[in-house]
């Protein structure tokens, strides 16, 4: 053997590269795997932003039609889902309110009728303004998860 060494790998050395190779290809798998979940969400967010902004534009176009024949709504609540045969695990939850609007600081102090004007000012635009909140979420897993949520305000122009 003439003192030179063997160039073949040692059964340890073999072991400590097999090692780091499946540490390596196990952490490149899960972040993979994060990935792939990543996307799938974003896809899903996109998906709901879509069909928020349809059912609110449906929603607030009832609503407009409605305001020529005397008609806005009170205060309430709705939900239900897509029935899209490619959204069906798409949920919805509508929420009309009352906007009530402060009276403003210092109104009060300044003067006993300015004060009672801006009161009847706060409660007749609290009468005529209501807040639309719409949630779109969907079910991932068996559970609801809760996706986006729109809101806007809107004023009767004609009034009560």
């Amino acid at each position: 053997m003439n003192g030179k060494r063997n160039k073949g790998f040692t059964l340890i050395e073999v072991m400590v590269a097999v090692a780091i190779l499946s540490v390596s290809l196990m952490a490149l798998m899960n972040l993979q795997s994060r990935s792939i979940l990543a996307s799938a969400r974003a896809q899903r967010i996109s998906v709901a932003t879509l069909l928020a902004r349809q059912k609110m534009a449906s929603v607030i176009l009832e609503i407009e039609k409605g305001i020529p024949k005397g008609d806005f709504p009170d205060e309430k609540e709705e939900e239900g889902i897509f029935e899209e045969e490619d959204f069906q695990d798409y949920y919805w939850k509508l929420v009309i309110k009352t906007v009530e609007l402060p009276v403003p600081e210092g109104a009060e102090g300044k003067s006993e009728i300015m004060g009672q004007v801006m009161k009847m000012l706060s409660e007749e635009l609290s009468k005529s303004a209501r807040e639309v909140r719409l949630i779109v979420g969907w079910k991932e897993f068996e559970e609801e998860e809760e996706g986006i949520t729109l809101v806007t305000h809107i004023v009767n122009p004609l009034g009560v």
